[in-house]
């Protein structure tokens, strides 16, 4: 019978030590995505119990981080296709209530970020906020290193035009 916690490759998971060193990374990673905390949380946890079935066939042709990041990556876009996802209430009737405290930070540039398309956004997160070279998220989504290179300059051409005026100086 075949241990649970050890993959294929003979690496012992331990689950409290992989919470410890990338949850919080994850979280990070998974709130860009999604734009709410709550709904990252919960990606996140579904992240590591996916990874807990999974690892008796973790083969060990990638680092741990990268295969968890791919795990998180394809739970939330299976969140932003879930139908119960239209049943929020839009982020214009939140944003028109009234809260006592401090004033929230600026957070232009997420809605900004979560505003890109898919494709735009996995590459934007997973450069600037993951500090992943060009070469490692190729070889991580599987593309050629041009294509993310394209997607790179796209993203950041449809940024420079979202926050004109915010961030760059009106033309």
């Amino acid at each position: 019978m075949e241990k649970p916690f050890i993959s294929e490759c003979g690496e012992t998971m331990d689950l409290a030590g992989l919470l410890e060193e990338h949850g919080d990374h994850l979280l990070r990673l998974c709130t860009l995505y999604l734009g709410d905390r709550s709904q990252a949380e919960d990606a996140v946890q579904d992240t590591f119990l996916r990874a807990l079935r999974a690892w008796p066939g973790f083969r060990g042709d990638c680092a741990v981080e990268t295969w968890l990041v791919r795990i998180a990556i394809n739970v939330c876009k299976r969140q932003l296709r879930s139908p119960w996802r239209l049943l929020r209430a839009p982020q214009e009737s939140l944003d028109s209530l009234h809260m006592e405290g401090p004033e929230p930070p600026d957070d232009t540039l997420v809605r900004a970020i979560q505003a890109l398309p898919p494709k735009y956004r996995e590459v934007i997160i997973l450069y600037y906020y993951q500090e992943w070279k060009a070469w490692e998220i190729a070889q991580r989504l599987h593309v050629p290193v041009s294509t993310v290179t394209v997607r790179l300059s796209r993203a950041r051409g449809l940024l420079k035009e979202r926050l004109k005026g915010w961030y760059y100086e009106q033309e």
